[in-house]
């Protein structure tokens, strides 16, 4: 594979779209403004790549986006990110990072997790691909129930939980009910599984409470 452009991922310039999976203890209001410009110009640079290493006629009704200099067709394979990046403009949209994943397999790419401590939203991310993979091998359904019921499983009996043990003495997800009613719904932790209403089940207070 040649091309004289490195691709740019949803949010760095290796090819890779990296999932940022940051444990904060406060939940704080996304910029989306910042995060609709950012995935625009990683998009363009994808774009360019993709059309350099799988060239491809395009239509008249092809989907177009900017790119600063003109206004340049959308590759076929990154029509589902394109939308999902634009969907992104009125909320936050998690199938950008869903869209990307599969992006980055279909051009010889991978994906990475990664967050502070590795344990709970790296946790709901990975058994989520993990589900996928599953599912895209033949070896499981394809629909959407059975990827959550199969990502479910392996958050509730498979190694996440006892990561968090390892990590924090306590088989619990860093998430209270609050946090888990607003997360995207392939990435909801099962309720048995989070810490409580907040972190260690303490409310207001630091005692007991569960570290991210």
């Amino acid at each position: 594979m040649q091309s004289s452009e490195v691709p740019s991922g949803t949010k760095e310039s290796s090819g890779i779209p990296f999932e940022d999976d940051e444990d904060d203890d406060e939940m704080s209001e996304p910029n989306n403004d910042f995060l609709v410009t950012l995935n625009n110009e990683a998009f363009v640079k994808l774009n360019k790549y993709a059309f350099a290493i799988r060239p491809v006629e395009v239509g008249a009704g092809t989907i177009t986006v900017h790119s600063g200099t003109g206004i340049d067709p959308v590759h076929p394979i990154l029509e589902k990110l394109w939308r999902n990046i634009c969907d992104s403009a009125r909320k936050m949209e998690h199938g950008v990072l869903d869209a990307a994943g599969t992006v980055a397999q279909n051009l010889s790419g991978s994906g990475v997790i990664f967050c502070k401590s590795g344990k709970d939203r790296t946790a709901m991310q990975a058994t989520l691909k993990q589900a996928q993979f599953l599912a895209r091998v033949g070896v499981r359904k394809s629909d959407r129930l059975n990827i959550l019921s199969d990502a479910t499983l392996m958050r509730i009996h498979g190694t996440r939980l006892p990561v968090c043990e390892k990590n924090v003495g306590q088989a619990k997800y860093a998430f209270n009910a609050l946090q888990a009613k607003f997360m995207p719904e392939m990435l909801k932790p099962p309720l048995g599984s989070v810490a409580g209403f907040l972190k260690g089940g303490k409310l207001f207070s630091r005692e007991g409470a569960i570290e991210s």
